[in-house]
Formats: structure tokens, sequence, C-alpha cells
């Protein structure tokens, strides 16, 4: 079956290993036949979510705020699968892509707004300079818990250590992982 997929690339470098793993899956979904999106998130106006309570109450947007995430808000919904790339932080994601996930609040507060944003599947590359894979760990829970909160297929989830310099991945079994994640969908 044909999926609309959308990868939101979290880092806020333009070329960096995120983007190449992200852009290798992409290629091999597509080889696939389903439609992908790649957009890098860490490079738009995002702001974090405001906690005002006021989704759906401003022009029917689902977010008061006026930034890139409006743009996001459309894609979010047909959306049948949403993949996260990002190097790890910190131990966690990149503020610019946790930004976009507080964000999804509107699209999963109240009744009637959540089964726009449910039943989709999701996956998780995450790359980072560290060799250990435990300081992994807390960026893959709060992928886990987000997604089961959310109702959403876990697909699968990739875990690239060592990736520390720009063009690392490119040349690493990495590429290699993301493809058959894809090829797996």
């Amino acid at each position: 079956m044909k999926k609309n997929i959308l990868v939101l690339v979290g880092s806020p470098r333009p070329k960096g290993n995120s983007q190449v793993l992200a852009e290798t899956f992409a290629a091999a979904a597509r080889e696939k036949g389903h439609e992908v999106e790649v957009l890098r998130v860490g490079g738009m106006k995002i702001a974090g979510c405001l906690a005002c309570e006021r989704c759906w109450k401003k022009d029917g947007l689902p977010c008061v705020q006026q930034d890139d995430m409006q743009k996001l808000y459309p894609k979010l919904n047909v959306a049948d699968m949403i993949v996260f790339a990002a190097p790890i932080y910190y131990f966690g994601l990149p503020s610019q892509l946790k930004a976009v996930i507080d964000r999804f609040y509107p699209l999963c507060h109240g009744d009637d707004k959540r089964r726009a944003f449910a039943d989709k599947e999701s996956a998780l590359i995450l790359c980072g300079a560290s060799e250990e894979e435990d300081d992994f760990e807390p960026a893959v829970a709060n992928y886990e818990v987000m997604a089961d909160y959310l109702g959403w297929e876990d697909r699968g989830v990739i875990v690239a250590p060592g990736l520390g310099e720009i063009g690392d991945a490119a040349k690493s079994e990495w590429l290699e992982a993301a493809r058959d994640l894809a090829m797996d969908l």
C-alpha cells in the first residue's frame, strides 16, 4: 500500500549526518512507490508551545502562533507515516525538533481533533558523535512514549553512534540501515 511519508529532520546542520540518513531513507521509500517529503525543521522558525490552551480558537487554525508550524499542520494531518531524523544533543532530541513535537498538541487535544492525528506509523533515525549506544536511550525512550501516547505504530528505530563530523554518515554502514528501514515498509 502506497504511503504518504513525512520525514522531519531536526538537525540545524543543512547537510549534516541526520539529513544524509533521512535522504537515504526517503530515496529507498520512493523506490518502493511511497510519496515522501523531507523537511528540515531545524532550519524553520518554529517556537515552542505557549500552553495558552487557545488551540483551534483563532481563524480555524490549530495554533494561535503564526510561524512555520502553520505550514506543517496540513502535512502532518495527511501523512500516513512520520519519520523523525535527528542528532542527539545532551542525550535528547535537539530543541528544533522538540519544538515541533510540542506543537503537536492541537492535533491531539480534544476527542474531535485526535482522530485526525491517530492511526499513523512512525520511525526514528538518530545519530550522534557518541560511541556509546546508552547515550541515545533517553531520546529513544522519549520517542517511544510519544508514539505510544499518540497511538502510532512504531516501524523502527535506528541508532547510529560515532557520526560526529559532517559527512561521516555518507561513508558508514548506517546508510544501509536507513535504506533497509524504508524497504521494510
